[in-house]
Parts: structure tokens; C-alpha cells; sequence
């Protein structure tokens, strides 16, 4: 059973534990630099504060499954980028449980909001975090389309809590490369980060307002075009082993492939293959779970021909290797 820790929990452990050690230095003006390790968990966490925004970048590591619930608090608009690790999270009354892992970034405000996250053994979380000042985010609004849940913060309008998720482009893991790999000092370091962290966030904010667009234009889509796209999903699950072409699908379902492939992402939110290399991983997920199949079977079951292949999916998705996954969990 995992440990269930409030943040007064979490203190008083802290305080109790006679192996606990932190330092704390400054390479920099603007930045910050923690690192410590104890009975529960260890990592280190860096602290930037920039012109018109802050950036965190973090790494750490539970020695055990913990479930951390957080205090009521309010924090945001923040943007999350995962690199490695897997954290099951929560926002009470706000989002049902999801899973952070690589590949996805997420855009959240919290007001009053309680948290409950849980880390699993061993599994190093690396995860990049920042946010624009609330008068730098107006100045972009003149001239970039902000996602509709800011829009509000450029209309005088009082906060209201959201989370949404993302899914991480190559041209933002390269950007998150150079930020972690960042080779400058000074102020050559912190002008560096400011424009790679606003590249970033015009990336991320594009995806969403390009998905909100994709969102206003799904009137365009008639109700039989929609039963349609479900019953060409139904044949994606029946048959995501074998499954078919993208064209072999569209003439089973009646639609060309461009009203296919522009339907999925309106409808389900990713592509055709998205959605089914996700529903693999996860039939995956669920069979390592029962501890019945080896991870060469269970990659043959959901239909992959190369082990290899299928655990470097595997781990981008979830943070983790199959075996590392199966071996974790009771």
C-alpha cells in the first residue's frame, strides 16, 4: 500500500528523519539550486526568476509509492513539461486521476484548489515548469492568440481553475533540450533561457488555440459523420493487433481519409495512430499488471513484432520500462 502523506505529514517526517540533508546554493543571481535527499524521497530543484516570467526545473525520486494531498492553495497559469517519470494527479473537484508522463505538457490555474499526486518507487520525475507575469501575458494577447481559458486573464475577468493537457511536439523537446543543456552564464544565460521559455509557451499556446479552432469548427461535422468516426474507432480497438490502413479504414466507415484523419483529432482529440498506439500501451499496461505474461508476450499481444520497439513506446509514454513497470507493481 502506498504511503498517504499530507504536506504537514511530509514536514513532520522531514524533521523527524535523522539521515535528512539539504543544501542550497546560488549560481546565479536570479537562480536558486536545492538539492536533498532523505528517508522518503531525493532530487534537486532549480529556481529561475527571468524578466517576465519564472522557470523551475526539477528532478526527484520517491524511495517508496507515496501519495502526497496537498493544502488548499492557488497557483497558475503555469505550464508542465514532463521528460521522464510517471506521476498519477488529481485536482479535487476539478479533473478525474490522470497520468503526467513524457510526451505531454499541461496548462493549469488552480484557485483554492487541493492536489493529491502519487509517486511511484524509483521512478525519476524530470519535469520543466514555468509562467508568464500576468501583464506579459496581456502584451502577447495584442498580437498572439491565447488559448480561450486565458483569454480571461486579458478581460478583467476574477480566475477560475483549469487544467488542460498537451501532447509534446519534436520542436519542443528540442526546445526543452537546450533549456536543460542551457551552455551560457550570466546575463547571457538568463536572456537564453527568457527566449527559449517564450518559444515554448508560443508552441504550447499554438497547440492549444490550433485545438480550439478544431473545437468552434466541429458544427462542420453532420451527426452521422460523428457515429461514423466511433464505429471507425470500434474497429480500431476490435482489431488494434491488426489494424487497418488509414484508407482501408475510411471506406469501412464511408468517409475519405482526410474527413477521417481531421474528424479524429476533432472528435477524440489525437490521430487515428495516436489514439491507437495509446489504446495499445495502455492494453499493455493492464496485461504487465496481471504479472501473467512476459514482456515479449505482451508486446506480441498487442502487436508488436520487436520487443524493442515496443518498450522504447512503452517508456515514452509512461516513463518507464515494461519490465521496471511489471517488476513495481504489487
Amino acid at each position: 500500500m502506498p504511503l498517504v502523506l499530507s504536506g504537514q505529514d511530509y514536514n513532520d517526517r522531514l524533521q523527524a528523519d535523522p539521515s535528512s540533508r539539504e543544501t542550497v546554493c546560488h549560481p546565479e543571481p536570479f537562480e536558486t539550486k536545492s538539492t536533498w535527499c532523505n528517508a522518503m524521497d531525493q532530487g534537486w530543484f532549480r529556481e529561475l526568476h527571468l524578466r517576465d516570467l519564472w522557470l523551475t526545473i526539477e528532478s526527484s525520486q520517491a524511495k517508496e509509492n507515496i501519495i502526497y494531498r496537498s493544502d488548499s492553495a492557488s497557483w497558475g497559469p503555469a505550464s508542465s513539461f514532463f521528460l521522464s517519470g510517471t506521476i498519477k494527479s488529481q485536482h479535487v473537484g476539478l479533473t478525474d486521476e490522470t497520468l503526467e508522463a513524457p510526451g505531454g505538457h499541461y496548462l493549469e490555474c488552480i484557485q483554492d484548489g487541493v492536489e493529491i499526486d502519487q509517486w511511484f518507487t524509483e521512478e525519476q520525475v524530470i519535469r520543466i515548469r514555468f509562467g508568464l507575469r500576468l501583464d506579459a501575458i496581456q502584451q502577447f494577447a495584442a498580437s498572439l492568440g491565447l488559448p480561450q481559458e486565458l483569454q480571461a486573464f486579458t478581460q478583467g475577468k476574477s480566475l477560475l481553475s483549469f487544467y488542460r493537457q498537451g501532447t509534446i511536439t519534436p520542436e519542443m523537446q528540442v526546445i526543452l533540450h537546450q533549456i536543460l543543456q542551457c551552455p551560457y552564464q550570466g546575463a547571457i544565460k538568463q536572456m537564453y533561457l527568457e527566449g527559449k521559455v517564450l518559444e515554448l509557451a508560443a508552441l504550447q499556446f499554438a497547440q492549444f488555440t490550433e485545438a480550439d479552432a478544431l473545437t468552434r469548427s466541429e458544427l462542420l461535422l453532420k451527426q452521422d459523420d460523428i457515429d461514423r468516426l466511433h464505429h471507425a474507432k470500434e474497429i480500431l480497438i476490435t482489431q488494434f493487433n491488426h489494424p487497418p490502413s488509414i484508407l482501408s479504414l475510411a471506406r469501412q466507415v464511408g468517409l475519405n481519409d482526410f474527413k477521417l484523419k481531421q474528424g479524429f483529432r476533432q472528435v477524440f482529440g489525437t490521430t487515428v495512430f495516436g489514439y491507437l498506439r495509446d489504446y495499445r500501451l495502455e492494453q499493455a499496461r493492464l496485461l504487465l499488471l496481471e504479472k501473467q505474461m512476459s514482456v515479449q508476450q505482451v508486446a506480441r499481444a498487442i502487436g508488436y513484432t520487436h520487443s524493442g520497439y515496443f518498450a522504447k513506446a512503452f517508456k515514452q509514454k509512461f516513463g518507464v520500462s515494461p519490465k521496471t513497470y511489471q517488476m513495481n507493481r504489487e
